[in-house]
């Protein structure tokens, strides 16, 4: 049996910790609100690109940016957090990424240190960068695709992915590898929508930019997926720690338990030895 000093111990551990746990949980509720208020709404920047890309009539569909060359290895971009909780959701972007890409010589990009350290335990090395700020900056973004446009155009890479954890709903959440380097969306536009429009000189010239262009569509689009995985962390967070809740008053209730029980198992036998001191006496 366990000493009733030491379950009023735990009992009084387990109480704190879930306070602890539970402003947590309020926490990052607020802060899943408050990205909820502010996130993009409407995107018109991409809907622009294109109509810029419908006036570069002379671009071929052997474009560098527009078609991916083959035999070269792919990027991967793991979109990971160094918040706490969520380390599950760090083993599911690594291991996501490298079942895509440990067979051809993939080249790893984390953001985060402990999806960093994840990835190194394997044994393959990876540029790191610092995980999305709940303030994103285009600054940090625009720092990875200058690093990433630049292996592409050495011919490093001949595709650029992003695996992260995409936000469908509170509670609903999925491991999502987006294709970003080439641009077959925009491939796509031009062949089919982008036709009958009007001459126009291009300045200073067709591939540079189709370059600047195509990183901006970059950049834009890494920007939406920080927003997705931002509110997908914080929502997971929640759900995490309401979990880690409900487990700790599950664990609670079955210490007072044991208390009840010990604290009787006391009073019987101090009420036997009473007795059995009376009838000694008599």
């Amino acid at each position: 049996m366990i000493p009733i000093a030491r379950i009023k111990k735990d009992l009084l551990y387990n109480q704190n910790l879930k306070d602890v746990i539970d402003v947590l949980k309020l926490i990052s509720a607020s802060e899943f609100s408050r990205l909820s208020s502010i996130v993009p709404q409407e995107d018109k920047l991409q809907e622009q690109i294109m109509t810029c890309f419908s006036l570069l009539k002379s671009v071929s569909g052997d474009s560098p940016f527009l078609v991916e060359k083959k035999g070269r290895p792919e990027g991967f971009l793991l979109v990971c957090s160094d918040e706490g909780f969520l380390g599950e959701v760090n083993t599911y972007v690594v291991n996501t990424a490298l079942s895509r890409g440990r067979k051809d010589s993939a080249r790893f990009m984390v953001l985060g240190e402990r999806g960093t350290d994840i990835l190194e335990e394997t044994g393959i090395e990876c540029k790191s960068f610092p995980p999305v700020k709940n303030d994103i900056k285009m600054g940090d973004i625009r720092e990875i695709s200058g690093y990433v446009m630049d292996l592409y155009k050495k011919g490093r890479i001949g595709a650029f992915y992003v695996v992260y954890m995409k936000f469908m709903s509170f509670t609903r959440h999925q491991i999502e590898v987006a294709r970003i380097l080439p641009c077959d969306e925009i491939l796509t536009y031009l062949r089919e929508e982008a036709k009958g429009t009007p001459d126009v000189l291009i300045e200073p010239g067709l591939y540079p930019v189709m370059e600047y262009l195509v990183k901006l569509w970059m950049e834009d689009s890494i920007y939406k997926i920080f927003w997705s995985s931002k509110l997908s962390e914080w929502a997971m967070r929640v759900m995490q720690l309401e979990h880690s809740s409900d487990e700790l008053s599950n664990i609670t209730a079955d210490l007072e338990f044991k208390h009840f029980k010990s604290i009787h198992a006391l009073s019987d036998k101090v009420i036997r030895e009473i007795f059995a001191a009376k009838a000694l006496q008599k």
